[in-house]
């Protein structure tokens, strides 16, 4: 069985999106994560495969959180209290006993319906699946077989992540596959070009593609910031 595993943190005013809430206020910016969160446990819950959400920090009140959204759609992973890539190589460790995975994280909200079973029809040929994010990290990474070395020695902080995991895999000899690139949210930058993109997304009439909570915060949020524009 196939599995997608969504990696999420419980949206904690001050603990998430920090970067994001200098700018905008850690409240708001909290409340924006949790519409992430929850725009993408909905528009995966009908998945052709195990569904799992993989929380931190581990607490019980983190499980009893993401067990309130989850429903019967979704197990619970806890991640491990370690850095990404150790859990990481631990989830993986974990689910591929059973067939190919796929993770995503939860900062890119707009991620396309049909790219989660493009990327377990690509692993069906290669071992390793990266999803380049333009901020120089990856928003999706999938294996097929056990490839641990990719997280290692990895400096996550840094905006040259996909190089880095790229270098360990050509070590590997392992074979790569490549989705679109696509994007993350963590300024207000971005949350510029976020706007932007509902606003295409409706005038091209692709609504179904847009997360109804997440814009709704991200309207609240430019017309108390900017309410001229």
């Amino acid at each position: 069985m196939a599995t997608l595993g969504i990696f999420v943190k419980q949206p904690i005013a001050g603990k998430v999106k920090t970067r994001l809430g200098a700018e905008i206020g850690n409240d708001r910016s909290a409340e924006l994560y949790a519409a992430f969160q929850l725009d993408l446990i909905d528009r995966f819950a009908t998945l052709d495969a195990r569904r799992v959400i993989a929380y931190a920090p581990a607490t019980a009140a983190a499980k009893d959180f993401f067990n309130s959204i989850a429903k019967k759609s979704y197990d619970l992973w806890e991640q491990p209290n370690d850095t990404l890539g150790e859990r990481m190589k631990q989830f993986f460790a974990d689910h591929l006993p059973t067939g190919p995975v796929v993770v995503i994280g939860s900062d890119s909200p707009t991620i396309p319906s049909n790219l989660i079973q493009q990327a377990f029809d690509m692993l069906q040929e290669k071992d390793v699946l990266l999803g380049p994010a333009v901020d120089g990290g990856y928003y999706l990474v999938g294996q097929r077989v056990p490839v641990q070395e990719m997280f290692d020695d990895i400096v996550w902080s840094e905006a040259d992540v996909l190089q880095q995991t790229v270098q360990r895999l050509k070590a590997s000899e392992h074979s790569l596959g490549l989705l679109t690139p696509w994007y993350d949210i963590d300024s207000l930058a971005d949350l510029r070009f976020l706007r932007g993109h509902f606003n295409a997304l409706e005038c091209a009439s692709m609504n179904e593609e847009i997360p109804r909570r997440t814009r709704q915060i991200v309207n609240e949020i430019f017309q108390e910031l900017l309410p001229d524009t």
